[in-house]
């Protein structure tokens, strides 16, 4: 490409066909081009490197995207809403493969059964969502669930807590329930 400057404007061309004393030449040599006033023009380096899109993004990072995406609005779901797009959240085998830290609320997939942490912990190879109640709770859509004996305060029922316990439905009576139904502290259906 070629440029030159005519009445205080640049102008620019690929000179396939100029003007040179008074005649019309096509396809002109590069002297000719010269001799016709124009200039080679070089484009200057842009100042950051153009970065080229990739052309197709693949599954990993659709899924990635969405989850970043999303990651506020899957934090503030209720259970059941997680349940519906349970495969958006971290697995338990990816957090225990980073050696990063759970937290108590944060929801991890395992076992085709989404989990909750019920203690901040660091996860361990023998420390699965579906053997330690401690530390994992199974998220279930089912009102009433089977009654598992807590360990102490961390899985202990509250007031309003459903289980299914010896073919009955049992209802908390108290915040930091320990009890088995039937026992006390429950009040049945």
């Amino acid at each position: 490409m070629y440029y030159k400057e005519e009445n205080g404007r640049i102008i620019f061309s690929k000179c396939k066909t100029i003007m040179l004393n008074g005649l019309w030449i096509s396809n002109p040599s590069t002297e000719q081009i010269t001799e016709a006033g124009w200039s080679v023009y070089v484009a200057p380096e842009p100042e950051e490197p153009i970065i080229t899109p990739q052309t197709e993004p693949d599954y990993d990072q659709l899924l990635e995207a969405v989850k970043t995406m999303l990651n506020k609005d899957v934090e503030n779901m209720t259970d059941e809403e997680a349940l519906s797009v349970a495969a958006l959240f971290p697995t338990w085998k990816s957090r225990l493969d980073e050696n990063k830290e759970v937290t108590a609320g944060e929801r991890l997939w395992y076992d085709s059964k989404l989990y909750k942490v019920v203690t901040t912990h660091v996860p361990q190879a023998d420390w699965t969502p579906d053997i330690n109640k401690a530390l994992f709770t199974e998220i279930s859509i089912v009102e009433y669930p089977d009654w598992i004996q807590p360990t102490g305060a961390q899985d202990a029922y509250n007031i309003g807590d459903k289980v299914s316990h010896n073919d009955k439905h049992w209802v908390s009576d108290y915040n930091g329930n320990v009890w088995e139904p039937g026992v006390y502290g429950w009040t049945e259906e």
